[in-house]
């Protein structure tokens, strides 16, 4: 069994075995970025027509102060930020698989379908993962804040964020195995396999497995915030230079999405596939 180092060194080195398919991911990434600023600036533009606009006070009312263009764009621009996040997901997806199958070269970008359809099912279970500790801190929150009830009240939804937390990672952490389980097996369903979920974190044990993560997390930590200091700098310099913020912005996503988080993302999946195959002892 590989050490706790090993097995995030080995994550680390992966994606500089095909740069060029780092990079492509990349450059959807930035697309999938620049979308995103699009469609923010969008909705901000949109709330300060609704600002300036005569009172409204119904939600008809509201759609109807706004440019059809403008109400276009936005969905237009959530859908395509959508789809971008979907065949990502679905990329890293078959980064795992070939983590689990110990393959050292990465997956290419040919089968844009399977990617697509893969990206789903991983979105499907990681919001089945995420809906119910969600659900529980909302209300907690609510009780928590709301200056209608008793104190008493207050503390209940209190205890229910604490515990809506702890669900929350706990889930997070079942969800990376659930994941590798449904990518192994190709099916949907073996996400939800609680029991073998959970035999397969036994197996590898709970401390190595909470161990590979938080050092997993510790490190790319480190790198994100010593990149994010030279393209912040990097940023800085060329908005002072052109005078203009939006550069800066512009400049600091594009160069996060197409260098960093890529790199990230891969090593990650890589990571996870390779606790899975101890896990499961695959050769």
């Amino acid at each position: 069994m590989s050490s706790i180092t090993d097995v995030v060194k080995e994550g680390l080195k992966y994606p500089f075995n095909d740069g060029k398919k780092v990079l492509t991911l990349g450059i959807i990434l930035v697309v999938s970025s620049l979308v995103s600023i699009f469609m923010e600036y969008m909705v901000f533009d949109n709330m300060r027509t609704l600002a300036n606009a005569a009172p409204i006070d119904t939600v008809q009312a509201a759609i109807s102060a706004l440019p059809p263009s403008s109400v276009a764009l936005v969905v237009l621009s959530w859908i395509v930020s959508l789809i971008f996040a979907l065949f990502c997901a679905g990329y890293l997806y078959d980064v795992i698989k070939y983590s689990i199958e110990k393959r050292s070269d990465l997956p290419g970008f040919s089968d844009i379908k399977g990617i697509f359809v893969n990206g789903i099912k991983t979105v499907i279970v990681e919001i089945a993962y995420m809906i119910l500790p969600f659900i529980l801190f909302l209300l907690g929150l609510m009780l928590t804040v709301n200056e209608a009830v008793s104190s008493s009240v207050n503390t209940i939804g209190g205890i229910l964020v604490v515990i809506a937390m702890i669900f929350l990672i706990f889930a997070a952490l079942v969800e990376i195995m659930a994941i590798c389980n449904m990518v192994a097996k190709d099916d949907l369903k073996a996400a939800f396999d609680f029991k073998g979920i959970l035999a397969q974190i036994k197996s590898i044990g709970w401390g190595r497995f909470i161990g590979i993560i938080i050092f997993s997390g510790v490190v790319i930590a480190i790198i994100s915030v010593f990149f994010e200091m030279i393209f912040g700098a990097i940023a800085t310099g060329l908005s002072i230079l052109i005078g203009s913020a939006l550069v800066m912005v512009l400049t600091k996503t594009i160069l996060d999405s197409l260098l960093v988080n890529p790199y990230i993302s891969i090593v990650l999946s890589r990571v996870y596939g390779s606790i899975y195959r101890e896990a499961n002892s695959i050769e």
